[in-house]
């Protein structure tokens, strides 16, 4: 859809919110005029505000998709509420607002126990909920919610849900001290993404295994295990994981008294060069 200066509607949605970033109300109240007559107001909201997202603009998404939800609510359109409060959960949590990406989710999640089994909702909720729990160091809720999330992932066969929820109970194991949970929880994730075939989840699973080593005390353990995360994250290139595994291993060699080492290691995670977001966003990023 293209207006007479040739803008698509997103497009056009960007330039309002820049033009609108100190009135978000007057913001949500323009992309409401571009609703066609008769349209779907609600479902319009939630698609731009999907776009914003897509482009990190979340605060702008965040106050349409509120719209759209406080709309879905009276229209009883519980399906499309319970979807958009899981979906505005942990973008909410990404501008730094923990405790309200919490309330979102925690919203859809009430929803979502009302409406038909949606396992794939279910997984959604319960592994966000549980980010945003560790995030804030309420370990018992975080491990309450990562295990439902392993346990819907179980049912539905899904191979890797079950590794990232296991990897996020390694996560809280870990920062219980409870080595030997969250190294049976890394293991078991390196375990089943090797019967997956899914390289690079082995190399995230086996960088958890050598965190498991290294606050063990452990270091030259820790040191080869993140070696052979990096031999495994050759095979399909994900420069954050690399990343990760190369300033880990600095750790490990600063642990040693390997200082040389660590520095290369730490200039080897920097030179990794992981991509930063350029554009201007204002201050709606």
């Amino acid at each position: 859809m293209n207006d007479r200066n040739s803008q698509t509607v997103e497009e056009r949605v960007v330039a309002l919110l820049k033009a609108n970033r100190k009135d978000l109300r007057a913001f949500v109240r323009a992309v409401e005029a571009l609703v066609p007559p008769d349209g779907d107001v609600a479902g319009f909201l939630d698609e731009m505000g999907v776009s914003l997202a897509s482009e990190d603009r979340a605060i702008g998404s965040l106050e349409l998709w509120d719209k759209a939800a406080k709309m879905y609510e009276e229209q009883s359109r519980l399906e499309e509420v319970a979807q958009l409060y899981a979906n505005m959960g942990p973008i909410a949590a990404q501008t730094g607002d923990i405790p309200r990406g919490i309330r979102f989710s925690r919203k859809a999640e009430e929803l979502a126990a009302h409406l038909e089994p949606d396992p794939e909702l279910v997984y959604h909720i319960s592994s966000d909920l549980g980010a945003m729990y560790a995030e804030v160091g309420d370990w018992e809720k975080a491990m309450y919610e990562d295990s439902r999330a392993l346990e819907v992932s179980r049912a539905t066969d899904n191979c890797a849900g079950q590794i990232n929820a296991l990897l996020a109970l390694a996560q809280v194991s870990l920062a219980r001290q409870d080595l030997v949970s969250a190294r049976s929880e890394a293991m078991g994730a390196f375990s089943l993404a090797h019967s997956c075939s899914d390289s690079l989840l082995e190399a995230e699973a086996m960088r958890a295994v050598g965190d498991v080593s290294e606050a063990a005390g452990e270091h030259e353990q820790a040191i080869r295990q993140y070696e052979q995360g990096l031999a495994l994250e050759v095979m399909l290139s994900d420069p954050e994981v690399r990343a990760q595994l190369h300033f880990a291993m600095s750790v490990a060699c600063d642990a040693m008294g390997n200082a040389v080492r660590a520095a290369q290691e730490r200039n080897l995670a920097e030179a990794v060069g992981l991509p930063t977001d350029a554009e201007d966003n204002d201050s709606d990023a």
